[in-house]
């Protein structure tokens, strides 16, 4: 199966036998890692393709690249694509973003399966609605932000609600609830009165499923509630439903301290380093994680530190190279 960076698992043990053993052959290369001299051949072609090995005076004709060199210039190919990517998709979004703004002009109510609430006060008044119906469970990723104390009151009622009627409840919030202490004791009462709370470095969206038939979705601006689109089309709602459970099964329960996994990394570490790997810049990490820029720092200055790196290219595929990150986590 071939990765992100484009090369299987084969071509990747064939570069680190390379690495390994200086000089050696086809054959002793096939040997080593019990394949057909073919395969092995194969694999040397992509490799030098990708310039993970060059010409060079050995019995293959071919060199390994440092690893930290050979890497870090992968990596910097990868993160162009991903910036040309990135460019597509924005002005997708920006297409689609007009043209719903067009409908919404022109007949709010003529989208069958969608309501398009405006105002703070809307929202909770339908989302109350919802709560109140609620049958069987209620799903809640979010918000993806830090909000005002106002809007984190106005939410109060909706877990008054949950709790009187001893709906099922799963949450997922944002990792950074875990440094703020009013915050923090907010979220753990509601942990043990209405159900289950678990944590993820970052959010994609802040959404609430109802039953899963139903998915509120809240538009924030200047961290206040101004509107919502409410959607009870099957597709959609199936879709919010797959993508909690995978956020789910990734996110850290509340009540559990944050451990340590992959040589040493804290979640955050690994997951600024995802971040990095993708593309964003310090600021716009910050963002995601709600966190300030001065913590985005201190964590780079960490990391370079521990890994020794010399720049943020390089910090990457040495992350990669030591198990820090996977290959997958930047994309």
């Amino acid at each position: 199966m071939r990765t992100s960076l484009g090369i299987d698992s084969l071509a990747r043990s064939v570069y680190l036998a390379m690495v390994d053993l200086p000089g050696a052959g086809v054959t002793e290369l096939a040997e080593q890692l019990k394949e057909a001299e073919d395969t092995v051949g194969e694999r040397l072609e992509r490799l030098s393709a990708l310039l993970l090995v060059v010409p060079g005076d050995t019995a293959t004709g071919l060199r390994p690249v440092d690893p930290g060199v050979g890497l870090a210039a992968m990596l910097a190919r990868q993160q162009d694509e991903l910036a040309r990517h990135r460019l597509q998709v924005e002005d997708s979004r920006l297409e689609v973003t007009r043209l719903l703004s067009e409908h919404a002009r022109g007949s709010r109510d003529s989208m069958p399966g969608v309501e398009w609430l405006a105002g703070a006060d809307a929202v909770w008044r339908r989302v109350a609605e919802l709560a109140e119906g609620c049958e069987q469970e209620w799903l809640t990723v979010g918000p993806t932000e830090r909000l005002a104390v106002p809007v984190a009151e106005s939410a109060r009622p909706i877990d008054e609600i949950l709790r009187r009627r001893g709906t099922a409840a799963r949450t997922i919030v944002l990792e950074s609830v875990r440094n703020d202490p009013e915050a923090m004791g907010r979220v753990r009462g509601k942990d043990d009165s209405i159900g289950s709370i678990r944590t993820l470095p970052s959010l994609p969206a802040w959404m609430i499923l109802c039953d899963r038939t139903r998915a509120v979705v809240p538009v924030v601006s200047a961290r206040s509630v101004v509107g919502a689109m409410v959607c009870g089309v099957e597709s959609v709602t199936e879709a919010f439903a797959a993508l909690f459970t995978r956020l789910w099964q990734e996110a850290l329960p509340l009540a559990e301290a944050r451990p340590r996994t992959r040589g040493g990394l804290s979640l955050q570490e690994q997951h600024v380093l995802r971040l990095w790997a993708q593309g964003l810049t310090d600021a716009a990490a910050a963002r995601r994680m709600d966190v300030s820029l001065r913590t985005v720092r201190r964590l780079s200055e960490k990391l370079t530190d521990r890994f020794g790196a010399q720049s943020r290219f390089q910090l990457g595929a040495l992350a990669i190279a030591q198990g820090g990150i996977q290959v997958e986590d930047m994309v």
